[in-house]
């Protein structure tokens, strides 16, 4: 034999091994029809017989086990039964069926006579009362026989005899024993019902194989950890370990498999099994090395049957760290705020904070809808942190701000080599990454139309695709999807999917802006954002500066009463840092102690400073006396969007034309920023 040919061999023989390994159990005539089916399976599973019943089965069972690994057996009858309760490996029963049982029986009928006219029914179960109706309403002459092993055989079919029966349907070794003894027989099981437990059978090997697959990709993993890692049952146990772990307590995993845990080390025993149910963290020493120890309980049903020690080097924990703090782009740990922390007593403020706590109770989709500045992922963050979700990621993603191809990757990951330029080992995406999470998806409504095909996809079979693979990925997230522009609208024009945009509108939010809030709301937000802003930049403030900075911010609150606040929240926050940075420049002309009222002299120069540093409250006049109403909601339009302009030009000009920088300033992606041109 060649090369070539010795490695083709090898090859074939490689692929057989991997195929499931299924046993067939059965002897007499059960265990033919087994043996004669088994060719069909060739090439899908490998398949042996064992021609053995009860307890010689099981002992043949094990034996085999022990030398070729099997992945699922076929049996039938009490003597299957018997192998089920004795063995830890699945069994695909041979079922007696109704339609196959029917036409048994008729096949028996056929081979009675007239002096032996009854057909007998021998199985291992007591009589069947639907076939006792059955055959008083058709007159079919059954008798029903039980019959409970090899031992009964013999009298069994003696009992056949006795009743005057002409045929017999009945398991392997009576229906053998019956037609030596002249009685015609039928096999109880057809050939039909053996191929569907072959069926069955080879589902459950590969399952079987599978999970075992996962055991050893397990095994793998706890092989790789820096951690050691140790379970133990409810007598403290050792029932699994990694080698990590087997090394800090000085032994190798075999040896130390199945010790009792105080045997090896009394120190990671302390208080176990009291403190089973708790889950600790505490320093120790193990090996002469310190170590953070952490213990949590393992639940199965409800019931603790053992705990997870875990023990880590310090010196991990702490490199972890530094890194976690280098990275400013580590995903899931931007959530900052709650729904609390959206300000405001006005009905539409509390409004939108009741139904987010709704909404945090659910986890079906959510679109906010909103202006440009209205909060919408504040919200999003507030309804995770209220959410059975709070502990696990929140990731978002602006979908305007990103190029077609950058966002599908960004969302979808991809394979390793799906691409030119494509990171080795692949990419994950942010909707896998959000797995058990919640993925928030700003600016939904610029997702380019392929993009939302997919997203679709995901929302409807709860599975993802990366770029390049054909394998998909089962995902358990939450989408928050937020919009300032008009879903409804974009569908009717054909830029957005509808069957998308009823999937996403399960739970409806719209978020109000400034102007239909009220002063009242403008005014706690601004002091709440005049407080934060001067922790943020570590300002000491005596009490009488910070009393002239609250009189300064309630004169221009004053001045801004009927500004229509284009940026919402988002301005009024650049608003106050202006406001901070400009402080002594507006308090130049004004003591401490001294009032800020329009018709105070000596408060004029900080007023037209005022004026100077916040051109914007000039700039939306109330409209002229006896407009119509129609006319005034026209009016102000266009105001704020000329104010707008203006302000986009000023931060433009401000920046030498630095269009990043500009959107930074102003708080909006790149998209609303070239849209605010435009309308110019």
């Amino acid at each position: 034999m060649d090369e070539i040919e010795m490695a083709g061999t090898a090859a074939r023989a490689e692929d057989v091994s991997r195929l499931p390994h299924i046993v067939t159990v059965g002897r007499y005539r059960i265990g033919r029809v087994m043996q004669s089916v088994a060719p069909s399976w060739e090439g899908v599973a490998r398949i042996t017989h064992v021609s053995a019943s009860f307890e010689d089965a099981v002992r043949a069972v094990r034996a085999l086990d022990a030398r070729q690994p099997i992945d699922a057996l076929v049996a039938a009858g009490s003597s299957g039964a018997h192998v089920r309760e004795r063995v830890e490996i699945p069994v695909a029963m041979v079922e007696v069926r109704g339609l196959g049982l029917l036409e048994a029986l008729m096949t028996a009928k056929q081979q009675t006579t007239a002096d032996r006219p009854r057909v007998g029914l021998v199985s291992f179960d007591a009589p069947s009362p639907q076939l006792t109706r059955f055959d008083a309403l058709f007159g079919l002459g059954i008798a029903q026989f039980v019959y409970h092993g090899a031992e009964d055989a013999a009298a069994c079919v003696q009992q056949l005899r006795a009743a005057n029966v002409g045929a017999v349907v009945a398991p392997g070794l009576v229906a053998d024993l019956a037609q030596q003894a002249g009685i015609p027989s039928v096999l109880l099981y057809s050939e039909a019902a053996v191929r569907q437990a072959m069926s069955d059978a080879l589902l459950l090997a590969r399952h079987r194989m599978a999970e075992r697959d996962r055991h050893q990709w397990l095994e793998t993993v706890l092989g790789e950890l820096q951690d050691g890692v140790a379970a133990i049952d409810a007598q403290g146990r050792i029932r699994s370990l990694n080698p990590r772990m087997a090394s800090l307590l000085g032994g190798n995993v075999q040896a130390l498999h199945g010790r009792m845990l105080a045997e090896v080390s009394p120190l990671l025993m302390q208080g176990h099994p009291e403190r089973l149910q708790e889950s600790t963290e505490e320093v120790v020493q193990l090996s002469m090395r310190t170590l953070v120890l952490r213990r949590a309980p393992l639940v199965e049903n409800g019931v603790v049957t053992g705990a997870l020690l875990v023990c880590r080097d310090p010196a991990v924990i702490q490199r972890a760290d530094r890194h976690l703090r280098a990275n400013q782009r580590q995903r899931g740990a931007g959530v900052r705020w709650s729904i609390d922390d959206f300000l405001g007593g006005s009905h539409a403020a509390r409004r939108v904070r009741e139904l987010a706590h709704q909404y945090a109770g659910s986890d079906a989709t959510v679109l906010i809808l909103g202006e440009s500045g209205t909060g919408k992922e504040m919200m999003a963050q507030g309804i995770h942190r209220a959410s059975r979700r709070a502990a696990q990621p929140f990731l978002a993603v602006n979908c305007a701000a990103l190029a077609e191809s950058l966002l599908e990757s960004e969302l979808f990951g991809y394979d390793e080599g799906a691409f030119t330029g494509a990171r080795r080992g692949g990419k994950t995406g942010l909707i896998e990454a959000a797995h058990t999470g919640t993925l928030f998806l700003d600016e939904i409504g610029d997702m380019p139309l392929a993009l939302q095909s997919r997203l679709l996809r995901v929302l409807q079979e709860r599975e993802v695709m990366r770029v390049g693979s054909t394998t998909p990925v089962p995902v358990d997230v939450r989408v928050i999807a937020a919009t300032h522009a008009d879903l409804a609208v974009l569908v009717e024009k054909g830029l957005f999917r509808r069957d998308l945009y009823y999937r996403l509108a399960v739970l409806r939010m719209g978020m109000p802006g400034l102007r239909e809030r009220g002063g009242a709301d403008v005014a706690e937000l601004a002091r709440g954002m005049l407080a934060r802003h001067a922790l943020r930049a570590q300002e000491r403030l005596e009490r009488p500066e910070r009393e002239r900075l609250e009189r300064l911010l309630d004169e221009l609150l004053s001045m801004a009463a009927d500004y229509p606040w284009p940026g919402n929240v988002r301005e009024l926050d650049n608003w106050i840092e202006r406001l901070l940075a400009c402080a002594a420049y507006l308090g130049v002309e004004v003591g401490v102690g001294a009032g800020l009222g329009a018709g105070d002299a000596q408060a004029r120069p900080c007023i037209e400073r005022l004026r100077e540093v916040f051109p914007e409250c000039a700039s939306a006049p109330l409209p002229p006396h006896g407009e119509a109403p129609l006319q005034q909601q026209a009016r102000l339009k266009d105001t704020r969007q000329q104010a707008e302009r203006d302000h986009v030009r000023e931060v433009l000009e401000s920046v030498q034309g630095d269009q990043r920088r500009a959107c930074e300033i102003l708080g909006i992606s790149r998209a609303t920023l070239w849209r605010r041109l435009r309308q110019g």
